[in-house]
């Protein structure tokens, strides 16, 4: 009996030091670890701090105490100390033309300074000449530069097609406008892109004329730049690989994760797949087919397909553009524009992209598909006749849930907020024009409407969840300048534009990470620190939230993680 006990005994030992080895070989074990700095969930609406962050095979696996995260270190963790920098969730692009990133690698940056050289007529002109010369470029190709701002241009000398023929006979030239809607064109250039003093100008189209003649001769903008736009030369299969991988580290530069292309046509779509399909991809893309090229992109790309990403990349819905940009005067206000039209035009208001019925019809078209939308509206004008449409496309029906996010949203009335709310329609500010286009927004529309763009704080007292952008190539990329924006409101000569529409910096924050996940439906994936998330995050050297909200713009991106490998390291 007592050895039947004993071998009894020694059976259940066995299977306890079998179990122990068992568990201790199965244990969780991360691969790193994050810990010695501020680490930010984003969780809530007020700060929340975690000592520790912990991730494996690209998910965060634990976020809370660092004894607890100790519990998670295997003989392979890796142990990174933040030595005191701040980590967020990866910032999401809330808004901007990813495309045009593959494509401003080779071309002249013409931003007004700070941002770059073209302070007047003579600076673009000595920066193209630089650029043309240092890149070698041949008589007769193509030279490209973007960021114009004819609103900064000194005296009322404006660029103009005779400018670029001097400088340029031999090559065609084209500088795109700083608002992304319009460019300007030397002869060779028009002559490439057929335009000409026959060329009528379309409606919800500008086409600026040598005075008295009807020879194209400044900006081309808006529904008259569309064909421009449609005609950019395609890259070769090996220039698609190398630009998408130069125009994505931009965006992990400014510690994004997820960006945004804001506006497609199916060349510009299948540009992006063939690149995704070879695995160029570091960040995810996110694309919205223009309503113009809808039918046709459908085709090629079902709906049933849109949502999902493939390789780093999805469709998310459909963006429809109603008007053009304050700054060029082409956006679409109640009330004139204190200084006239693009081409001197009297009692000018802008003008609608397409006529409300065409409105309507687009929007509806979205709803019944039931996909998220993106509706680009500046000016008053242009957001009352997004609401008319929306309630068309509704008839009456607000009970079943829909994404749509009004893009700029920027000359926004007080009195138009309360629809936003009721409706759950989400606006995606644009606070950079505060500090870029202040000066140009009180010259066109007057102090009171200039004060009040982008009202981000009456917006968040209603309960909405606003996201902001950059809108890039229109303004820099650069996310703690955009959140800069938004907290300080000033602008580039140093005015006060609007105080009381000041936010706070983790407000700021929200409206670049979790609003943002919001946006795109990916609130269970990305947007805050929590367990089982993706690991898309970003290392800044100091933290917003501790810092003089005048010294948030110098803060500095020191790493980007995405799915828990590093794509970027200051």
């Amino acid at each position: 009996m007592k050895k039947t006990v004993r071998i009894a005994f020694f059976i259940i030992l066995l299977m306890l030091m079998s179990c122990n080895q068992t568990s201790k070989k199965d244990a969780i074990t991360a691969d790193i670890i994050y810990f010695g700095g501020d680490i930010i969930t984003m969780e809530g609406n007020q700060p929340i701090y975690a000592e520790a962050i912990a991730v494996k095979d690209g998910k965060i696996i634990f976020v809370g105490k660092k004894t607890e995260s100790d519990k998670l270190k295997g003989e392979n963790t890796i142990l990174t100390n933040l030595e005191g920098k701040t980590l967020l969730p990866g910032f999401l692009d809330a808004h901007s033309h990813y495309i045009n990133s593959l494509l401003v690698a080779n071309q002249c940056k013409l931003y007004a300074p700070p941002s770059g050289p073209g302070k007047d007529v003579e600076s673009i002109i000595i920066a193209l000449k630089a650029f043309a010369a240092e890149r070698k470029i041949p008589k007769g190709e193509l030279i490209m530069g973007y960021g114009y701002d004819e609103n900064v241009m000194p005296k009322g000398k404006l660029l103009n097609r005779d400018d670029l023929d001097k400088a340029f006979p031999d090559n065609p030239v084209r500088i795109d406008h700083v608002s992304m809607h319009g460019c300007v064109l030397n002869s060779l250039a028009l002559k490439k892109y057929g335009i000409s003093a026959v060329t009528t100008t379309p409606p919800g189209g500008v086409i600026v004329r040598k005075p008295g003649t009807n020879e194209p001769y400044g900006l081309i903008m808006e529904m008259a730049f569309m064909p421009i736009f449609e005609k950019t030369d395609p890259m070769t299969p090996e220039q698609e690989i190398e630009w998408t991988k130069a125009g994505q580290m931009l965006y992990a530069e400014a510690g994004i994760t997820t960006a945004q292309e804001g506006a497609t046509h199916l060349p510009q779509i299948l540009t992006i797949q063939r690149a995704s399909q070879a695995g160029a991809n570091i960040i995810d893309i996110v694309a919205y087919p223009f309503i113009t090229d809808l039918d046709n992109i459908v085709k090629s790309f079902p709906v049933a397909e849109w949502g999902k990403y493939n390789k780093g990349f999805k469709i998310g819905g459909v963006k429809i553009t109603i008007d053009g940009s304050p700054q060029g005067k082409t956006a679409y206000f109640t009330t004139p524009y204190l200084t006239g039209g693009p081409s001197g035009e009297r009692n000018w208001k802008g003008e609608l992209t397409f006529p409300q019925e065409t409105v309507n019809k687009m929007v509806k078209k979205v709803y019944e598909m039931n996909v998220p939308l993106l509706l680009h509206c500046n000016g008053d004008g242009a957001i009352d006749s997004f609401l008319k449409a929306y309630e068309f496309a509704r008839d009456g029906n607000f009970d079943k849930s829909w994404n749509v996010t009004t893009i700029h949203s920027q000359f926004m009335r007080k009195d138009q907020i309360p629809k936003f709310v009721k409706y759950k329609i989400r606006p995606s500010f644009y606070t950079l024009h505060t500090y870029y286009f202040y000066e140009a927004h009180l010259k066109n529309r007057g102090f009171a409407q200039a004060q009040y763009i982008s009202p981000m704080r009456d917006a968040i007292n209603a309960g909405l969840k606003p996201t902001n952008h950059t809108d890039f190539v229109v303004a820099p990329l650069d996310q703690m300048m955009m959140l800069w924006s938004a907290v300080n409101r000033i602008s580039r000569a140093g005015a006060k534009v609007g105080f009381d529409q000041c936010v706070t910096p983790y407000e700021g924050l929200q409206a670049m990470t979790v609003n943002v996940a919001n946006q795109y439906e990916e609130s269970d994936s990305k947007g805050t620190l929590k367990s089982g998330k993706r690991a898309d995050l970003v290392i800044l050297d100091k933290n917003p939230l501790k810092i003089s909200k005048m010294e948030i713009r110098d803060i500095k991106v020191i790493e980007t993680i995405k799915d828990g490998k590093t794509i970027y390291k200051r």
